[in-house]
Order: C-alpha cells, then sequence, then structure tokens
C-alpha cells in the first residue's frame, strides 16, 4: 500500500527535506520509509506542533527561496507562521490550473476576491487564483453586503471566490437578490466552510451562478481539492498528497470508501514539509471512475470532528442537520447546543413555526427529543459567522 508515495518520500529524505530536527526526531526509525507500515510509525503532527515551533525550523528553504510568509491570527495562541517557498507557488499554479481548466475559468473572467483581509493565506491563495488563469481580480477586503452588492453593480465581476456564509448573507433583502441575480457574476467558487447540496441550490437561486465547493488549508494551500462540474466529490492531485483516512480511536486507516478523519502528508519539496498532519477533517476517498473523465481520487468532506456533536456514539456534523433543514424549506441561520441535552436555534421570521415533520427528523438525527428555540439572525453569528455548533449549557 501507497508504495509510490513511499519512494517519494524516500527521495525528499535524500535531498535533504527532513534534515531539520522537527523533521528527523519524528521520523527517527522509519527513514527508509520502505513499508506504509514502517510510515504509519511516524507519529501525527498536530497544529500545535506548528505553533510552538518558529517557521525556519521546520524548512530547508533558504530566504532566497522563499515566495512569501504568511500567519494565522493568533487567537487561540501564539501566532502560526507559514513558510511558502517558489516550488511551493509552482506546485500551486499546476493545482488551480488541474481544477479551474475544467470549470473554464479563463483569461476574459474578472475575480472578485471577498475575503477579510485578515483571512491570510486564504485571501491571498484566492487572489493567486486568478493569476494563475491569466483572470483579473479586484479584492473586496471587507465584504459586507452593502460592499458586496457595489462592487457588482460596479465591475463586471464574473467569478466570486469567498466563504458560503459570506455570499449568503445578503439574503432576506430584495433589492439585493435582485442586484445578485442579474450580475454578471457566473460562478461562486467557495472555501473555508463546508458547503451542503441544501446551501448550494440556495446560493445559486439567489446569485443565478454556479457554485463550486473549493477545499484548502494554510498548511498546504488553497484550492488543494476542488469539485469539477459534476459537483461530485472534491478532486486531489495525488501526485503532490498521500491522503491517510484512520479511524479516530483506533488510528489505524479505515477499509476503502469508509469514513474516518483525514492525514495529510506533502509529496513535494515544500517550504515547510507536512507529515502525517492531524487536522479533524473527518473525510471519505473515492477513487471510483468520475464522470468528468479525470483519473484524479476524490473526496467527500463530512465536517470537523472538533465542530461535531457526539451523540449516541454517533457523529452528528453540522452539515447533516443543515441537509435536513434546507430540504424542509428553512434556509436561514441555526445553531446546536449541547449541553443536559440538546436544542435547536433557528432564525426567527415571520410566523415562526417548525412543522411535525422536520422536528421528527431533528430528533431522529439527534437520537433524541430535541428542544427547539428560535432567535433573530445576529444572535445566531458569530463575527459575522454563523457558530453552528457549541458545547455549553449556555442559553441563546
Amino acid at each position: 500500500m501507497y508504495e509510490k508515495e513511499m519512494r517519494k518520500l524516500m527521495g525528499l529524505y535524500q535531498q535533504g527535506i527532513f534534515s531539520q530536527p522537527f523533521y528527523s526526531d519524528r521520523i527517527r526509525g522509519a527513514e527508509d520509509f520502505e513499508s506504509y507500515e514502517k510510515f504509519s510509525q511516524i507519529p501525527f503532527m498536530y497544529k500545535e506542533d506548528l505553533r510552538n515551533t518558529k517557521p525556519f525550523e521546520r524548512t530547508s528553504a533558504s530566504v532566497k527561496d522563499v515566495y512569501g510568509i504568511f500567519s494565522s491570527s493568533g487567537t487561540t495562541g501564539n501566532k502560526t507562521f507559514y513558510v511558502y517557498s517558489k516550488k511551493d507557488k509552482e506546485v500551486y499554479n499546476e493545482f488551480v490550473r488541474t481544477f479551474y481548466s475544467e470549470l473554464g475559468v479563463n483569461e476574459r473572467d474578472l475575480g472578485g476576491v471577498f475575503a477579510p483581509v485578515d483571512t491570510g493565506v486564504m485571501a491571498h491563495s484566492m487572489m493567486w487564483q486568478f493569476t494563475t488563469m491569466g483572470s483579473g481580480y479586484v479584492n473586496c477586503p471587507e465584504p459586507s453586503p452593502d460592499n458586496m452588492i457595489e462592487f457588482v453593480n460596479a465591475l463586471p465581476i464574473t467569478i466570486i471566490a469567498t466563504r458560503p456564509s459570506v455570499v449568503c448573507s445578503i439574503a432576506g433583502n430584495p433589492e439585493y437578490e435582485k442586484a445578485a441575480e442579474k450580475s454578471s457574476v457566473r460562478m461562486l467558487l467557495l472555501g473555508g466552510g463546508f458547503l451542503t447540496e441544501g446551501r448550494r441550490k440556495f446560493i445559486e437561486r439567489l446569485w443565478g451562478a454556479s457554485c463550486y465547493s473549493m477545499f484548502g488549508m494554510s498548511e498546504v494551500f488553497g484550492p488543494m481539492a476542488g469539485e469539477c462540474r459534476y459537483q461530485n466529490g472534491l478532486h486531489y492531485l495525488d501526485d503532490y498528497l498521500l491522503i491517510e483516512v484512520v479511524d479516530p480511536v483506533t488510528h489505524r486507516p479505515v477499509k476503502p470508501g469508509e469514513c474516518g478523519v483525514a492525514v495529510y502528508t506533502t509529496l513535494w519539496d515544500k517550504g515547510f514539509p507536512i507529515l502525517r498532519y492531524w487536522t479533524d477533517d473527518y473525510i471519505a476517498v473515492d477513487t471510483s471512475p468520475c464522470r468528468c473523465g479525470s483519473n484524479l481520487p476524490r473526496f467527500r468532506f463530512k465536517g470537523r470532528l472538533s465542530d461535531c456533536i457526539e451523540t449516541g456514539g454517533k457523529y452528528i456534523f453540522p452539515g447533516m442537520l443543515e441537509e435536513i433543514l434546507f430540504r424542509n424549506g428553512f434556509e436561514g441561520e441555526y445553531r446546536a447546543v449541547q449541553g443536559d441535552g440538546i436544542r435547536v436555534i433557528l432564525e426567527e421570521t415571520e410566523g415562526s413555526g417548525i412543522p411535525e415533520g422536520l422536528k421528527k427528523e431533528i430528533d431522529d438525527l439527534f437520537m433524541s427529543e430535541v428542544e427547539i428555540a428560535f432567535a433573530s439572525k445576529e444572535k445566531l453569528l458569530y463575527d459575522g459567522h454563523a457558530l453552528r455548533f457549541t458545547k455549553s449549557n449556555n442559553r441563546v
């Protein structure tokens, strides 16, 4: 298993990519990468491992090799710095061309990057993706509903890159909805959050445009995986990424096609390699042929374990609740709170109520009697974004 990937890792080791103590201490005893069994003895790498080291303690790149250095917000601890090399930008370009050529992104497009300036790697990656395809772009660093509509009214923007929650923020304002539908926007490339089929259809109606999910993370770049025109899973370039899917308890590989935690390893001479990096992403990998004709594998992103509610031995992800709500015609904000029991709080609208059938579906999902409550949209948002699931006894 993973013979090709082990050969690549051995080549990287021989190039000195893992010469820094941050890596060499981890791989001691598995340096020959002779088998996956040996490789799987390397301990997982976690976010805190990156946060607690300096950027040049985990790179063999010199300053002359650096394309850029970015940092996380550091809201929960020290800032995490990421070194991107010139080689990383070359590999990034290959990922982007693979995904976006298939979707028809070209030099005649004008991209709108609706991303807050504090999103660091995400905002820059969204700019790079347009320049890689020969497209122009305009940055809207404060993507409020007012600003977004002003931009699409004033400029011939054909593609928007942002989070799903951002493009949904115009919903409920008839003037904004009309402007979005009449704009020149033909495509939305959405990352930084899960995208359910229900929300996709809602966004496509709202903007009158096609909507595709893109997947990335600061430790690699975005997009490191993306949907094709058939919207049937996120393709990724397995020549550059090894994705192990492991059981969250036993840490052993799951059976092909089953869900588990994604553990990422980069397979090129990256500015800072990631080696068995655990992110809590819960995915299932699909290697069956895709209708688009690509032979690239793809995965389906369920959510993150840290964002789910565990009940009755089952992981319940926000997307599972969202699909039920959207299928039943509820397209507002929501939150589920786990405390002594489970409460689902829905955005309050005129004549708020919940059909009995929907209540039963929600109870069945959480395998218990769920309390339903209503609150204003503002109370359901945190820093401009929906805080979907929380574990607290605090009442909204």
